[in-house]
Order: C-alpha cells, then structure tokens, then sequence
C-alpha cells in the first residue's frame, strides 16, 4: 500500500528520509521537506515526489491509492529534461520552421534546468526560465550610444511559456512527469499579454507607398497583391503561375516558402482556393504580360525566391521612409509586411464582405481568429459608421 514519506534537507537532524507523520519540529525536524508518495512497484520502492505542503501531499496521496485500487497508477519514470527535450523534438511532426521555433525554447530551457528530471521541475524553475529568456535577450542587443536596451515582449515570453508548456504536458503522456509546472504557475508570473490590435494600412498611406515602389516592378506587385488577396509573404514567394487561374479568376495555395527551410504547407497545412476580386485578377493579368507568366510569380532579379527580410528591410522600410509613413500605425502597432494582410480583411470587411468569406479567404480554422485579430476597420470608416446614427437614438 502506498504510503507517504518526507525528505529532509541535509542540515536537518531527521535527514535523509522519515515517514510523513514524523516531519514536525517536535520531531525535530528543522527544515521544510518534500513529501514523497511512496510505493512498491515489481518489487522496487518508487518515491514519487508531490511537494513541500503537507495537505495538499495527503491529498495526492489519496489520488495515488484510488489510481492503484482501479489499476490506473503509473510508476512515473526519471528521465533528464535535456534528453527529453531531445527526444520530444526529434519526433515533433509539424513543420520544419516550426520545429526550428520550438528549439530555440528548448534550449533556453536546457540552459536552465537540463540536468534536472522532468519530474523534479517545480513552478519556481519555470520563473528562473522566463528570467533566462528576459536576460538572453538583453545580453544580445547592441544599442547605439543614444538607445536604451528594450525588454523582450510579453507576446514573446508568452510564446516561449506555451511551447515549454506543450513540451512538458507531452512528457505527462509518456510518463515521465505527473503534472505540468507550466500549469501550476502562479498568475501573477504569468506573462501579460495585452489583445493584438491590427496593424493595416489606411488607403492614403497604401496610396503614397505605391508611388515609392514604382521603380521596384517585382517588389510593387507583391506588396499590391498582398493586400488585393491577403496572403501571407511566404504563400506569395511560393506562388507559381500554374496555381493562378485567370479564367475562373482563383487562386490555389498549396505551399509556403520559408527562408532557410524552403517550400512547406501553408501555415494551417490545409490547402485552399481563394477568389480573385476583380482587382486583384487585372492585377495578375498585366504582371503576366510584364513578367513573362513562367515559374514563381515573383522572383528576385537575380532569380530565386523573394526573401521575407530582404523585402522589409531592403525595400518595404525605406519606401515607407521616403513616403513619410510612419512605422506605427493609427492603433499603436508597428507595421511590416503582414500589415498588407490586416489592410486585406479591413478593406473588405469596411466594403460590407461576409465576414465568412473573409474567413476563408485569410485560411483561417475559426471565424473567431478573423473578428478577433482582423475584424477592426479604420478609425475613419468606424466613425462614419457612428454617423449613420446620427437620429437614431430617442435622446
């Protein structure tokens, strides 16, 4: 039958181990001890750890007996978290990029706490690791004499949390941990997040940045199509002239292209069809003339596929400088070329689009996501809408 332990702390006189019951001062005890649920398990004493409050072990203690009386206990197994770390990643299924993302949070965490076991982790290793990654990223800027260093986002330390979190709740699955640390974090060290505001164009700026991009031909027409369609940049820098139907006026996107992984799914690994308004048709009609209508849509001129940060920082940037167009937009948020896809949804849905069309236009698996992070129109489209109002209300 199962029973519970507590290990003491090497300075105390009651160390290593006693049973539960007798961990009190009058005992002797003069340290805080990690209660244990110990068992016999083939044979084999098995001390699984439950923490330092006594209630809360009891507590546990009464689950793990209940688990063994219906034959659902598991033995929960050691294993070092940088060899599970490994081992979760080498069998991730998803995307190669996104594989490439997750790694880099699995190496801020072997950094902190590799050598522990994954059962051992607690919510206070979890806050030394939001502060490795706080510090991580400090340590690598280098800002001009006149600049201040810049704290990482709470959108990033959120990011690197979830994918600990997904790392760690798999490890429960294969039995190497009986609760997630990440889940058990207080709020209060959570990071806080704020609601994504969008960050499109107004039709004025769209305006003055096309003038900036005319000697750019290549460059002028993704961006222009971007916004006429609302795909993502690395849909657009995979799009090939056999996925363009003109005469049905759609187009497929069956593939992303990702610098320094290459051509992969799309984001939702669904392929879609999307419909081609009639500006964005005419669009695509005369770039097949001008380009010559063979292989990608758009390639750079000395061939290949356009690069997402060659285009922000080489092209998009500069021609927003030069037209006077502020980085930050009307809501708060800096733009970039993802901002071509907030002026999509705004622009359609400010022209009275389904917002299900929208929806699929965008690929997006809920509706939810495209109210949510797109459905916002501009502040002058909103406050024309509060006109129409103007005799409607019996005050």
């Amino acid at each position: 039958m199962a029973s519970l332990q507590a290990r003491h702390s090497r300075g105390c006189p009651l160390y290593p181990w006693t049973p539960a019951v007798k961990a009190t001062k009058a005992e002797g005890c003069t340290c805080v001890p990690m209660f244990h649920v110990a068992l016999r398990h083939n044979g084999k004493l098995v001390r699984e750890p439950v923490g330092h409050n006594r209630r809360e072990a009891e507590r546990a203690l009464d689950g793990r007996r209940g688990d063994i009386a219906r034959r659902r206990y598991r033995v929960v197994q050691d294993i070092r978290y940088d060899a599970w770390a490994n081992q979760w990643l080498a069998g991730f299924t998803g995307k190669r990029n996104s594989r490439r993302v997750y790694s880099t949070t699995m190496d801020y965490a072997k950094a902190v706490f590799g050598s522990r076991t994954v059962r051992e982790l607690e919510p206070a290793d979890i806050r030394r690791f939001l502060d490795h990654v706080r510090q991580e990223n400090l340590s690598r800027q280098k800002p001009r004499e006149d600049e201040e260093l810049r704290e990482v986002s709470q959108a990033t330390l959120a990011k690197h949390l979830r994918q600990l979190a997904a790392c760690l709740q798999a490890a429960i699955t294969e039995g190497y941990a009986s609760e997630n640390p990440v889940r058990r974090l207080h709020k209060s060290a959570r990071p806080r997040t704020t609601e994504r505001r969008p960050s499109y164009y107004t039709d004025a700026e769209l305006g003055s940045l096309w003038n900036e991009l005319r000697e750019r031909p290549v460059f002028l027409n993704l961006c222009k199509l971007a916004v006429a369609t609302g795909l993502r940049f690395g849909e657009l820098a995979a799009l090939e002239w056999s996925d363009v139907d003109l005469l049905s006026r759609e187009l497929y996107v069956a593939k992303a292209y990702t610098p320094g992984i290459g051509v992969e799914p799309p984001k939702s690994n669904e392929p879609r069809t999307i419909d081609l308004t009639p500006q964005a048709a005419e669009l695509l009609e005369a770039w097949l003339v001008e380009s010559g209508g063979e292989g990608l849509v758009f390639e750079r001129e000395s061939g290949g596929y356009v690069d997402s940060n060659y285009t922000c920082r080489q092209v998009l940037y500069p021609a927003l400088a030069r037209a006077g167009i502020p980085r930050v937009g009307e809501r708060g948020r800096k733009r970039d070329f993802h901002s071509f896809r907030h002026s999509f949804a705004r622009i359609a849905l400010e022209h009275g689009a389904e917002i299900t069309w929208v929806q699929r236009q965008l690929g997006h698996s809920s509706i939810g996501l495209t109210v949510d992070t797109y459905g916002s129109w501009a502040r002058s489209a909103e406050k024309a809408q509060a006109k129409k109002l103007k005799a409607a209300f019996p005050v």
